[in-house]
């Protein structure tokens, strides 16, 4: 069974169907049924909330879900509409799950206290805005450590910071061979920054990536960068001159439009989400394919690209601040998490099968992360120093 904090699927949730449904359709319910109604849906806000802290819970989405598949069963004498009694048995249960529930989400909350069994030696604070920029004469500006304002100028090219710390690249009287000369933003574990190419589109770069790039584009018949790690482009508008993501597995062209990449060596794949626009991918064994906003390819080493429904809010989790686990293994998550906070990951014994599904922010410090995912008892950790060990 995969771990989700979830208090809903017993009976009781049944009963608040009915009586919802019951006085959305206009019938009357008696005294005793009002009563039960407050009391299961001040359970119902309560449990949500509590839950919140650590997972991000559709509760909007599950119940839309339990109302569609609501049967009528009997017709009320007074009315032509049909109606729902609430059986004793039904009720009994309810409250007794209701109970359960209550006890649950104290169990919850105290949990990080009395049943965790994780070890922190010491704690890691979250990634930063950092990178290193380094231009075609092998000059290095590490950007955490200069003020806004100018960087560089390079070949009639202006290169500045913004106060909210962003790369900025801006024509001032450029010369002929701007264009041939790469420059690179890169960055290592535990940080991500932003970037503003020269014909303004923008990149959000994540931790362990990096992206080459011409100075400028002018006089070139393709806008080309390559990039290695994870990045978030939104591309500025030119029918003229596509705009092309070169990775080692594949080639995305566009002509203006948002998506995100992630080709890290350690996946061993590479997959490009589309949430605007249109892309056509290549990949090295030329093969194409077209995607649609909401489409995600994933390309390997087989000559075929697969392209499915696209989960946006766990792409998109990263550049958001977030983590957004979804129904994955917790070695796949230890990567995420080892490349923000700039740590080594060992495991004692074998590897955990079950799958976890959360979201919490990227601004947390370590040891918040791994309280939550220790939560289904699947896991434990120890943190010492920069290396956390994974037990089950």
């Amino acid at each position: 069974m995969d771990n989700k904090l979830t208090p809903f699927g017993s009976d009781w949730d049944k009963v608040l169907e009915k009586l919802e449904a019951n006085k959305a359709a206009g019938l009357e319910l008696n005294a005793e049924e009002e009563n039960l109604l407050k009391e299961l849906q001040e359970i119902r806000t309560d449990a949500a909330q509590a839950l919140k802290v650590y997972i991000d819970f559709d509760t909007d989405k599950k119940w839309a879900k339990l109302k569609q598949q609501i049967q009528p069963e009997e017709t009320d004498k007074n009315s032509k509409k049909k109606r729902q009694p609430i059986k004793l048995w039904l009720r009994i249960s309810a409250a007794a799950a209701a109970m359960f529930i209550i006890v649950g989400i104290g169990l919850v909350l105290q949990k990080e206290n009395q049943n965790v069994k994780n070890v922190f030696h010491n704690d890691i604070p979250a990634g930063i805005a950092s990178a290193t920029l380094t231009l075609d004469n092998g000059k290095k500006i590490i950007l955490s450590n200069d003020n806004s304002g100018q960087l560089a100028s390079e070949s009639g090219i202006l290169i500045s910071k913004s106060a909210d710390g962003e790369v900025i690249y801006s024509i001032k009287n450029q010369t002929e061979n701007a264009a041939n000369k790469t420059h690179t933003l890169s960055t290592v574990n535990g940080q991500t920054y932003r970037l503003q190419l020269p014909d303004q589109s923008k990149v959000w770069l994540n931790a362990a990536s990096s992206i080459k790039f011409p100075a400028s584009f002018a006089g070139l018949k393709n806008r080309k960068v390559e990039l290695t790690g994870e990045a978030y482009f939104e591309i500025s508008k030119d029918k003229d001159h596509p705009f092309i993501v070169k990775t080692d597995q594949q080639e995305v062209q566009v002509l203006g439009t948002h998506f995100n990449i992630n080709s890290y060596e350690d996946k061993q794949n590479t997959t490009t989400t589309l949430l605007e626009g249109s892309v056509k991918i290549t990949n090295e064994h030329q093969k194409q394919q077209l995607l649609k906003p909401g489409e995600t390819a994933i390309v390997s080493n087989t000559a075929n690209i697969l392209v499915s429904p696209a989960d946006i809010k766990s792409s998109m989790a990263w550049k958001n601040g977030d983590f957004r686990f979804n129904e994955e293994r917790i070695d796949e998550i230890m990567l995420k998490i080892s490349r923000w906070y700039d740590i080594e990951i060992t495991y004692h014994g074998p590897i955990s099968k079950e799958k976890f599904s959360g979201k919490i922010s990227r601004n947390k410090n370590i040891s918040e992360v791994l309280n939550m995912l220790s939560y289904s008892n699947a896991v434990n950790f120890i943190v010492e120093g920069r290396r956390v060990t994974v037990m089950q």
